[in-house]
């Protein structure tokens, strides 16, 4: 289990990482005006990848998000972080021609990511408390608003079932098989833009990084509601303040 999670920070931290050039080339792309949805986007994920530091921090120090708001809070942030990390790699795909609205970013990729990430944040909350809800391993099919997500949300999916040991081996093997459906994807389509040039640049090499992070991510979060309950502790009994009891 320790190794693991070692795993998955590492996963983390690199699209965390991968996340940081667009902030930093933002003021020479649209800057961070509020006003306008690109500088709008950069603010946000600013404003995302220094609470995800800080969530980091947090857990690193022994006080990680242990209440239900707590834990949906986290899993809004963490949804916010990864829709406008996103964001950056379609930015970088598109190059000078990267095109910026509300309602493509903000509505149809940063909401759902906060709402996709809040959802989990509880289904973490409630598998914790040996209640998992079976129904919330289908909350990443909310991101199908846009149908051509499902080609990176679909294979995070069974990538996430697996991931928490559910099925035979043999299955659980089909169901990594089918997380290079992306990358494939990405070749095809990057074949069809005659972009591998671009893609062979630092720039290019970057937004691969970024996009193939985030899809770990995803995967990593499509796990949560699939994974078993963890052993009595600290953060898996209900207090007694919760159910209506003092003491």
């Amino acid at each position: 289990m320790a190794r693991r999670g070692v795993l998955a920070g590492g996963v983390v931290a690199t699209a965390w990482v991968s996340a940081l050039p667009v902030v930093l080339t933002a003021p020479a792309d649209g800057g961070f005006a509020l006003d306008t949805p690109r500088g709008a986007w950069h603010s946000v994920l600013l404003a995302a990848l220094v609470a995800v530091l800080a969530l980091g921090g947090l857990a690193l120090l022994g006080a990680p998000p242990r209440t239900g708001p707590q834990r949906v809070a986290a899993g809004v942030v963490g949804g916010i972080a990864w829709g406008a990390a996103l964001r950056g790699f379609m930015a970088a795909l598109a190059g000078p021609a990267s095109v910026v609205t509300w309602l493509g970013t903000f509505g149809f990729l940063l909401l759902p990511s906060a709402v996709v990430g809040g959802l989990l944040g509880y289904a973490e909350h409630r598998r914790r408390r040996g209640r998992p809800g079976r129904r919330l391993t289908l909350v990443p099919l909310i991101f199908a608003l846009d149908p051509s997500a499902l080609l990176l949300v679909l294979p995070a999916m069974a990538g996430g079932w697996a991931l928490a040991g559910r099925g035979t081996p043999t299955r659980r093997r089909l169901a990594w098989a089918s997380t290079v459906v992306p990358v494939a994807a990405f070749l095809v389509i990057v074949a069809l833009l005659g972009a591998g040039r671009t893609v062979l640049t630092p720039t290019g090499l970057a937004a691969t990084v970024l996009l193939f992070s985030c899809f770990g991510v995803l995967t990593l979060a499509c796990s949560i509601p699939f994974r078993a309950a963890p052993p009595p502790g600290p953060d898996t009994v209900e207090s007694r303040s919760t159910v209506g009891v003092r003491g």
